[in-house]
């Protein structure tokens, strides 16, 4: 299996070798006896993460990746499917967690931050009174 395309740059969204190393056994199905050869894992996560990243359409995944949209994105479902995705940000968050590398008091449930303007009026207290 090769590893990132010598002939690109990297983009922002790709896993370094390294990164890739620590989760490549969760991602890696079974070898298949016969048909045509497998795409290349690695190539296929950073297409996968770079659509993501970006919010492009799978179509629109750059020429220079080596592997095709549609394998990424093929890829892609099967890997929600199967839970591997959900596996594998489990397992890193518990690998995390034992290096204490998280703040769970900083944790949010929600990923919307939303800053209220100044002198903004509380809405609940709007609302009594009202009534």
């Amino acid at each position: 299996m090769q590893h990132q395309n010598k002939n690109r740059k990297p983009y922002p969204s790709d896993v370094t070798i390294k990164q890739f190393r620590l989760i490549e056994p969760w991602l890696s199905s079974r070898k298949r006896a016969r048909g045509r050869p497998q795409a290349d894992l690695y190539e296929t996560l950073c297409g996968m993460l770079y659509v993501l990243s970006t919010g492009c359409r799978w179509r629109d995944l750059p020429h220079d990746f080596n592997v095709h949209y549609s394998t990424c994105y093929r890829y892609f479902i099967k890997s929600i499917k199967a839970g591997k995705l959900k596996k594998i940000f489990e397992k890193l968050k518990q690998q995390a967690d034992k290096k204490n590398l998280l703040h769970w008091r900083n944790a949010y449930l929600d990923a919307s931050v939303v800053k209220s303007k100044k002198g903004a009026k509380d809405t609940a207290a709007i609302r009594e009174n009202t009534r």
